[in-house]
């Protein structure tokens, strides 16, 4: 077990900056986690979240909204693999993550993200470990997690580009959003 820290930062939208009342939702392992609205183009949230992670073969879910009267509509979004994630004490600089308009399905999981949109997120991602486990245990997972972290630094910006998107569309049902 690890804890993923995720820290939305800001957003950088195109359009009009009275168009955007802009919100952040996090799913990963079947939780949610939602950042406040923040108007304009360049909202900044600064709002930092914790998950509990019992495996690392799923991903992390980011999706940008915009909050409406009615009902809210989708900005973009992506699906960060948690074996992606770097794990640090620290909080960093943050990482731009590109969002794209629709989701890839497979069998009601999402498999992966397409259609690129000119919309970015910048967030803080890393894996700590919690301060209450066993020292065995920190050990083994420190251990774990140092080996995803050596061999995604070895792969090149091509492979992490396509471990991004996951699956090839064929392989997927699409699903709309706009």
């Amino acid at each position: 077990m690890s804890l993923l820290c995720v820290r939305v930062k800001k957003a950088k939208l195109h359009g009009p900056p009275d168009k955007f009342n802009a919100y952040v939702t996090l799913k990963v392992q079947n939780v949610k986690s939602t950042t406040i609205a923040v108007r304009g183009d360049r909202p900044c949230w600064e709002q930092d979240f914790m998950f509990e992670i019992n495996h690392l073969d799923s991903g992390l879910v980011v999706e940008l909204w915009n909050k409406g009267l009615i009902w809210d509509t989708m900005i973009g979004t992506a699906l960060i693999p948690l074996d992606s994630i770097q794990q640090s004490d620290e909080e960093g600089p943050g990482q731009w993550t590109p969002l794209d308009s629709e989701v890839l399905m497979k069998e009601d999981q999402i498999c992966g993200t397409t259609n690129p949109t000119s919309h970015r997120v910048l967030l803080d991602t890393r894996f700590e470990l919690p301060f209450e486990i066993p020292e065995n245990e920190a050990q083994y997972w420190t251990r774990k997690l140092e080996r995803v972290n050596g061999s995604m630094s070895e792969q090149s910006s091509f492979s992490n580009e396509m471990q991004r998107r996951r699956l090839p569309p064929q392989c997927c049902e699409f699903t709309f959003f706009s």
